[in-house]
Formats: C-alpha cells, structure tokens, sequence
C-alpha cells in the first residue's frame, strides 16, 4: 500500500510539473513560433515509436510542438449538452485539448490517431464540431505508416497556414 501511495504522489508531481512547463510556454507564445498542439491519447502522442517521432518532425518545420499533457485541460469546459456521456478520461482530454485550439489563435492542432482505433472513429466528428472552421490536421498511422508520407502530411499542412519558415518567403 505506502509503495502504492508513493508512485501516486510521483506521478501526480511529475503531472503538475509537466503542466507548470506548459503554462510557461504558453505564456509565452508571442505569435512568432509557430505552434502545434499533438491532440491524441497521451500514450500515443508521447511515444516516439507510436507516433514516428511526431514532435521531432514538426520542430525541424519550425514549429513547436506541444503535447496534450502540458495543456491547461482543467480550463477547458466540455460542453454538457453535447458530450455528457463522454465517460473515458482520455476522451474527455481530446475534447478538451480541442476547445482549447479551438479558441487560441496562436495553436493548431494536429490529431494523431490509430488506424481502426473505435473511440477515435467518433471522437474526430466531436473534434471536427469544436474546431468547426479552424482547420487541423488528422494523421492515422499503423504498422504501415510510411515516415515520408508523414511528414508530407505534417509539411502540406504547415504550408496550407503559411507556419514554416520556408513558407514565409
């Protein structure tokens, strides 16, 4: 039981921590670097080998990455009316982690999912109804996702809002 309780206090600082971290950089965005929050379980967003390194790709555009953990998701109401059977906890963090983008002009939203992943098949029509017309970019990968077609997605993406360096001139 007191290892138990041990690991718990751990990880509930290490979350503080990392949410600390995130309100410092968000304080911070001044509209000069371009940002991306990585929407997605946090498993998957967070894993350079689930997510083919994700965070890594779109820092060499230019663009900095933000992982759903560092948002303030406490801040963000889930309207009740429409999700108010969203139970799963990582469900509610995505809806979340989408009204918050959805609401700051200074991010954008990139939505890692798995392919054949059910919970995701109807959390993006939620997502695609909160970001209604900002646009985001949904990325499924499998087994079989090929790296150069990623990061073809992640570059057309990024050039589409004009948020690589390259775009700009």
């Amino acid at each position: 039981m007191q290892a138990a309780a041990v690991a718990e206090d751990a990880q509930r600082s290490f979350q503080e921590r990392v949410r600390q971290r995130g309100r410092e950089v968000l304080d911070r965005l001044d509209g000069s670097v371009p940002a991306a929050v990585l929407i997605g379980r946090s498993y998957n967003v967070s894993d350079p080998g689930a997510c083919m390194d994700l965070g890594r790709k779109i820092r060499k555009m230019s663009v900095l990455p933000i992982p759903i953990d560092f948002l303030p998701l406490e801040d963000a109401v889930i309207e009740a009316d429409t999700h108010r059977d969203m139970y799963w906890r990582s469900g509610q963090d995505i809806l979340r982690a989408a009204t918050l983008v959805s609401q700051d002009p200074r991010l954008q939203g990139i939505y890692l999912t798995n392919f054949n992943c059910g919970p995701d098949s109807f959390l993006l029509s939620y997502v695609r109804r909160i970001m209604g017309s900002k646009p985001f970019l949904e990325l499924e990968v499998d087994d079989h996702t090929a790296e150069a077609g990623l990061v073809t997605r992640c570059e057309a993406f990024c050039d589409s809002l004009n948020l690589r360096e390259e775009a700009w001139t």
